[in-house]
C-alpha cells in the first residue's frame, strides 16, 4: 500500500549515486551502501535492480523516475506497479510517465496533493518527479525525490535521495490505489502493565464480546473487553448477567461454563 511505499522512500533518504569506475571495479555490491562509493555517474541500485528484472532503466542516466518506479515496484510487484504507473513501469522518462498518467485521467489539482501522489515539473530536455508524502499547514508539498540536491528543492539533478518542502511542481497525479487489494485486519494480543488487550495493526482495541481462536489448537473461546478495551477476568457482571472468566492460566479471560457436576471450565467452542 502507499503507506509502505512512503516508508520505503523515507528509509532511502541520504542515498548517494555511485561512480562508474567503482561499479566497474566492484560490480553491483558497490551500489548498495548509502554513502560509500559516491560518484557523479548516475549509477544506482534502483536502476540495477529494475534492469536485472528486465524492466529497463539502465544505469548511467538520470534516475529520478527510476527511483519512483523502484519504490512502487519493490512494494507492489511488477504487474501492479505497472498498472499504478499507467503502463509505464519500464520508462525512465519523467514526461512520458506524466503524459501517460494524465491521459489515463489520474491528474488531480496541485492544491489537492496528498500523501502517495506523484508530482512532476518540466525542464529543458526533460523533467523531474517526486513522491508527495504530505503538505505543510500553508499548503506546500513535502516530497521525497531521487537524483536531487540535498539542499535545493528546485534541483532536478543532484545525485542523492532527499526530502524537500516546496518546489515548483506543475502536475500532480494520483495512482489508482483502489487497484491494491485491501489487507485484512490482523489482530493480536497485547499486554500493558498486566492488562490484556486485543488490537489490530493500527493499535485499535476490540470492545465487547469477541470469539477468538486458541493460539494453538482447534477451539475458540469467548472473551469480553470493556469500554477501554481491557480483557475481563474473574467474576464479572456483563449487563444483567454474572459471568466467570478464567482468572489465571493459559486461557486467562476465557468465558467459563459449568459441567454436569457444576465445575467451571473454559467454554470450548467449535466454530464451523
Amino acid at each position: 500500500m502507499k503507506d509502505k511505499i512512503i516508508k520505503l522512500a523515507q528509509d532511502e533518504i541520504g542515498y548517494l549515486e555511485k561512480s562508474k569506475a567503482d561499479y566497474s571495479l566492484y560490480g553491483s555490491d558497490c551500489l548498495y551502501p548509502k554513502t560509500q562509493f559516491a560518484g557523479a555517474d548516475n549509477y544506482t541500485k534502483y536502476s540495477w535492480e529494475l534492469r536485472t528484472a528486465g524492466l529497463g532503466h539502465p544505469n548511467g542516466q538520470p534516475w529520478c523516475q527510476t527511483f519512483l518506479n523502484w519504490l512502487i515496484w519493490t512494494v507492489e510487484g511488477t504487474d501492479l506497479a505497472n498498472k499504478l504507473l499507467c503502463g509505464m513501469l519500464t520508462s525512465a522518462s519523467t514526461m512520458d510517465v506524466k503524459n501517460a498518467m494524465v491521459k489515463a485521467g489520474r491528474q488531480v489539482p496541485l492544491n489537492t496533493a496528498q500523501a502517495g501522489d506523484i508530482v512532476f515539473r518540466s525542464r529543458s530536455g526533460g523533467g523531474h518527479v517526486g513522491l508527495c508524502i504530505g503538505r505543510t499547514s500553508d499548503g506546500k508539498i513535502i516530497s521525497i525525490e531521487g537524483n536531487t540536491s540535498a539542499t535545493d528543492s528546485t534541483a532536478w539533478n543532484g545525485g542523492c535521495v532527499a526530502k524537500h518542502t516546496g518546489g515548483s511542481w506543475e502536475w500532480c497525479c494520483r495512482p489508482d490505489w483502489s487497484l491494491i487489494p485491501s489487507e485484512p485486519d490482523v489482530w493480536r494480543w497485547v499486554e500493558v502493565n498486566g492488562i490484556w488487550y486485543y488490537q489490530n495493526q493500527k493499535g485499535e482495541n476490540k470492545h465487547g464480546w469477541e470469539l477468538i481462536k486458541e493460539s494453538s489448537g482447534d477451539f475458540f473461546h469467548w472473551y469480553f473487553f470493556n469500554s477501554k478495551g481491557q480483557m475481563l477476568t474473574g467474576m464479572q457482571w456483563v449487563g444483567d448477567n454474572l459471568c466467570l472468566f478464567q482468572p489465571l492460566g493459559k486461557l486467562q479471560g476465557a468465558l467459563c461454563t459449568s459441567d454436569d457436576k457444576g465445575y467451571q471450565h473454559p467454554w470450548n467452542v467449535e466454530k464451523t
